[in-house]
């Protein structure tokens, strides 16, 4: 009997012990998402002002307001707690390291005495959108904006009043630029090329000829006498003599969507030497007063850049969307990126050391080491990047905005466009992209592309557009889906094939097309009404299709039936993706991870570590999943 229980006791011993080490070793390797990377900030950047080398302020969209008191080595929000409103923050300015006032939508104006702890709400009299202002001194200041407006301080910010009722010289022009040298000297610059003087303080204004019918999006005057302003189209223009003539300078802007670029923002530190900010991430640099212009090549991002400030001769701060942040130590002949929050459309990896992410403005992301870290390599195009697929290391392909269809041979240092609208005078070069009827769909952007082989790919995008190659990308051209699809104008957001024959692509409006004869003819299949925003398959037979309002589609059949599965949520998905015919992800907005291990049948929500939206789920060869989204966010699982 003894013996009984012993050998009994130590059964259960055993059992439990066994339970317990099941449970850590589950324990243990219970994958979780984790982030890789995430930029900090990601509202865009409107305006920077630097009072001395250390200390300055950055101002932006979503009342964000940022300040450095050690170089821009560290930002910091201010004030420590959120503001409690959302506005646009356009300028920014300080007279001292604590008196300033900073100017936005809805009429904003707020101000700080104590270098942007605290910051009081001051009330404008208006609600135009300011986009401007200038103060002389502690007590006298000016501001301008939408309608026209322009309204002037005499005790620091307390009352404002409008100052340009004068019939003769109102305007209804938004008034983008507001200088002012001294209590009596000051210019407005604005729309339809708009330029207003004061020698009074603004008791009374008179327009001078800027020399421009394009508007005039910000003004500098370096003193009494030589100023610029600059705006739409390019255009620059400069005085010499306090604005009594205003001659036109050469901006010579890239032609980067085939028109000029709009300049943005512009800064002289001395009489020669000054930079200037433009769309698609252009840096003009001029070191003999604007006579000669030189855009700087290559661009650190393609984001637009909305300000510009200058330090020193040598140092200099740019800010602009995506929350970019750059900086220059050399007078501009190169930056640094301090921020950049591009979103992350696409992730791609060819195997488990080696991947790529493309986005917004153009980024092309490269991890050589298994995503730890990620380096940022010039795709060469501005343009919004929505997928890519490499071939191999070295071989890889990546679709866009405006027909963008870009391939590098060099593991994504350096990529050419095979069909670009980026030409001087908007004329389009065609390279590979061949000429055919569907030649008129190229111009539209691409959204998704896939390579079943090593040979044959399809890229699908704008107005039921659908490219194909059969020749490893040697050759692109388009591809008809019949006279019934090709002319309905449907947006393709994903394509995928199981094979160079068999494949499938879903867009707008619950459209669903499959080929089994690789694209020779294309049969509809009933997706439902929702929009579709991606496609994936493990075989020919089993499928999935995810879209808005927390669809997910599956197929046991090869599309002959789609099943609608239950989420339980209504937000958008934007990728899906499955590693076997029961284990799938899902992701979307506001940071949602879906899981499946039953094919769908149950779809439960994983803890994502992310707010942001996410774009896109993929898989490495040894199986980690990543997500990639908005505000540059990286997740690997």
């Amino acid at each position: 009997m003894a013996n009984f229980k012993s050998s009994s006791g130590r059964i259960i011993s055993y059992v439990i012990m066994a339970s317990l080490i099941g449970i850590l070793s589950a324990a243990a390797s219970a994958k979780t998402w984790t982030s890789v990377r995430e930029s900090k900030w990601k509202e865009p950047f409107y305006d920077v002002y630097f009072v001395d080398a250390q200390r300055g302020w950055i101002v932006g969209a979503a009342s964000t307001i940022l300040h450095t008191t050690d170089g821009g080595k560290t930002w910091n929000n201010q004030p420590s707690h959120p503001l409690p409103f959302k506005k646009d923050f356009k300028k920014v300015r300080f007279i001292n390291p604590q008196v300033g006032w900073v100017v936005g939508e809805e009429g904003t104006i707020l101000k700080t005495v104590d270098g942007g702890a605290t910051w009081m709400k001051l009330n404008s009299g208006t609600r135009a959108a300011l986009s401007s202002v200038s103060f002389v001194n502690s007590e006298f200041g000016w501001a301008g904006g939408d309608g026209g407006v322009i309204i002037h301080t005499s005790d620091g910010g307390r009352i404002w009043t409008r100052q340009n009722t004068d019939r003769k010289t109102e305007t209804n022009n938004v008034i983008e630029g507001v200088h002012f040298i001294n209590q009596q000297a000051g210019w407005v610059a604005g729309g339809a090329g708009t330029l207003v003087h004061t020698s009074d303080g603004g008791q009374t204004w008179a327009h001078q000829k800027s020399g421009t019918a394009s508007p005039l999006d910000s003004l500098f005057m370096l003193n009494e006498q030589e100023g610029w302003a600059c705006g739409g189209n390019g255009a620059l223009v400069y005085t010499g003599d306090g604005g009594k003539t205003w001659k036109t300078q050469a901006s010579n802007v890239p032609h980067s969507n085939g028109m000029p670029e709009p300049i943005w923002d512009i800064h002289f530190i001395n009489s020669t030497q000054g930079l200037a900010t433009a769309e698609f991430g252009v840096i003009l640099r001029t070191v003999d007063g604007g006579t000669t212009w030189t855009p700087l090549e290559p661009r650190p991002v393609f984001q637009r850049l909305n300000g510009v400030h200058q330090i020193s001769p040598s140092e200099a701060w740019i800010v602009g969307d995506s929350a970019t942040i750059l900086h220059s130590t050399d007078g501009g002949e190169s930056w640094e990126i301090v921020s950049n929050s591009s979103n992350l459309n696409a992730v791609h990896f060819i195997n488990d050391m080696h991947g790529w992410a493309v986005g917004s403005s153009g980024v092309v992301l490269h991890t050589s080491d298994g995503g730890n870290a990620w380096s940022v390599h010039d795709s060469g195009v501005p343009f919004n990047l929505e997928a890519i697929q490499f071939l191999d290391e070295l071989k890889g392909y990546a679709v866009g905005d405006n027909g963008v269809l870009i391939e590098s041979l060099n593991g994504g240092k350096t990529w050419e466009n095979l069909y670009s609208a980026r030409q001087e005078g908007g004329e389009t070069e065609r390279l590979r992209a061949g000429a055919n009827f569907f030649d008129w769909k190229f111009a539209g952007g691409h959204y998704d592309v896939h390579f079943p082989t090593m040979n044959d790919g399809w890229a699908v995008g704008l107005n039921s557009k659908v490219v194909q190659t059969s020749d490893g990308g040697a050759n692109w051209l388009g591809q008809s889906l019949g006279m019934e699809h090709d002319f309905d104008m449907r947006i393709f957001m994903s394509v995928y094939f199981v094979d160079n024959q068999i494949g499938w692509i879903v867009g707008q409006g619950g459209k669903v097309l499959k080929t089994s004869d690789g694209g020779l003819t294309w049969i509809a299949q009933d997706g439902g009404s929702s929009q579709l925003t991606d496609v994936y398959f493990v075989d020919a037979l089993h499928g999935w299709i995810c879209g808005d309002e927390g669809t997910v589609l599956v197929t046991h059949d090869g599309g002959d039936i789609w099943r609608e599965q239950t989420t339980s949520t209504t937000i958008t998905f934007n990728s899906i993706l499955f590693v076997s015919d029961t284990e799938g992800w899902v992701v979307g907005e506001k940071g949602t991870i879906l899981h499946t291990k039953d094919g769908g049948v149950t779809w439960l929500p994983q803890q994502s570590s992310s707010e942001n939206n996410l774009l896109h789920v993929a898989q490495s060869p040894n199986g980690t999943v990543w997500a990639v989204g908005e505000s540059s966010v990286i997740l690997k699982y």
